[in-house]
C-alpha cells in the first residue's frame, strides 16, 4: 500500500540554473543555461519548468538519503554565538582592547586590581584615592570595602 501524501507534501517546481554553458557566437564567448533544477526538490532538466507542475514529494528514502527540503529542516541557526568571538567581532576586540589597555595604565602606576576588566580596574583606582597609595589587591581588603572609615582602620592597626 502506497502511503497518503498530505498536501504540505506537494509543492510546484521553481526553476533555478544548476549548470552553465558557453557558446562562441560573433566572436563572443556568450553564456547560457545548460541544466535547470528545482529550488524545492533534486529535480534537474534540460529546460525550465514551464508550467510549474504540482508533484508528490517522496519522503520514503529521507531517513537515509534525505532531500533538501529534509535537510534545511535540521539546520539550527543561532546569532547569540556570533558576539561571543573576540577576533570575528571588531566591537568586542575594540572592548577587549580598551580594558587590557586601561588595566596597563593602572598598573603602570602601580595599582593591582582584581581582576583586568574595567569594572575592578575602576574599583581599584578609587580605593587608591582613599589611600592616597597604589592598591594593591594580593594584600588589601577587596576594593569595594576601601572607605574612608576602613582606611582609618588600616591605619591604626598598621596595614598602610
Amino acid at each position: 500500500m502506497a502511503p497518503t501524501l498530505r498536501r504540505s507534501n506537494m509543492h510546484k517546481h521553481v526553476s533555478k540554473v544548476t549548470q552553465w554553458g558557453y557558446e562562441l557566437k560573433d566572436g563572443d564567448m556568450r553564456p547560457f543555461a545548460k541544466s535547470w533544477g528545482c529550488t524545492l526538490c533534486d529535480v534537474v532538466s534540460e529546460k525550465p519548468f514551464e508550467h510549474e507542475e504540482e508533484i508528490a514529494i517522496d519522503h520514503s528514502d529521507c531517513e537515509s538519503n534525505p532531500c533538501f527540503g529534509c535537510k534545511a529542516k535540521t539546520l539550527q541557526l543561532a546569532t547569540g554565538d556570533a558576539s561571543g568571538n573576540i577576533i570575528a567581532s571588531g566591537t568586542t576586540q575594540k572592548k577587549w582592547d580598551s580594558e587590557l589597555e586601561f588595566y596597563r595604565d593602572a598598573r603602570a602606576q602601580g595599582v593591582q586590581p582584581e581582576g583586568t576588566n574595567r569594572k575592578a580596574v575602576e574599583k581599584a583606582l578609587e580605593a587608591s584615592a582613599e589611600l592616597n597609595k597604589p592598591y594593591d589587591a594580593g594584600t588589601m581588603p577587596k576594593s569595594e570595602h576601601i572607605t574612608k572609615e576602613s582606611v582609618a582602620v588600616m591605619k591604626e592597626i598598621g596595614q598602610i
